[in-house]
């Protein structure tokens, strides 16, 4: 399968490197037809975090209900947890991955597109030498 992957270099909650993973994310939905923002807990994430790019009114009903309809495309957000629910889906925003949640975003089957924001870019290196995606964003400080 010729998955596309792309790669945001980003330490800790830096707000940049979210956005740019977001963005990513919303420009492949021109391409595909669903999307799941993958978060290592669903309780931590906050809606100002997504509002730069998605809105407010979009991001509090993400939020909220897990599922938005985005010019007539679903995005779904879940946790690393309950990712083997929305294993169907066509793009994955890794959103603070970790080496081990890219592994489990690798082994979905119908995943066209993989968009890794990292932590910490160490998470990244082993996907990143396997897989050769292309680099969207580097903060350059990891």
């Amino acid at each position: 399968m010729n998955r596309e992957r792309f790669l945001v270099k980003s330490y800790g909650d830096n707000i940049e490197g979210t956005k740019e993973g977001l963005r990513k994310l919303l420009e492949l939905l021109n391409k595909y037809n669903s999307a799941v923002i993958v978060v290592p807990e669903l309780g931590k994430v906050k809606s100002t975090m997504l509002t730069d790019v998605l809105g407010d009114t979009l991001s509090n009903e993400l939020i909220k209900n897990r599922v938005i309809a985005f010019s007539g495309k679903k995005i779904s957000l879940c946790g690393q947890l309950t990712l083997k629910k929305h294993q169907y889906d066509d793009i994955y925003l890794d959103l603070w991955g970790t080496e081990h949640s890219i592994i489990k975003v690798e082994e979905l089957p119908q995943c066209k597109a993989i968009v890794l924001v990292t932590w910490s870019p160490i998470d990244s290196k082993i996907w990143e030498e396997k897989n050769n995606p292309i680099v969207i964003y580097n903060d350059k400080k990891g």
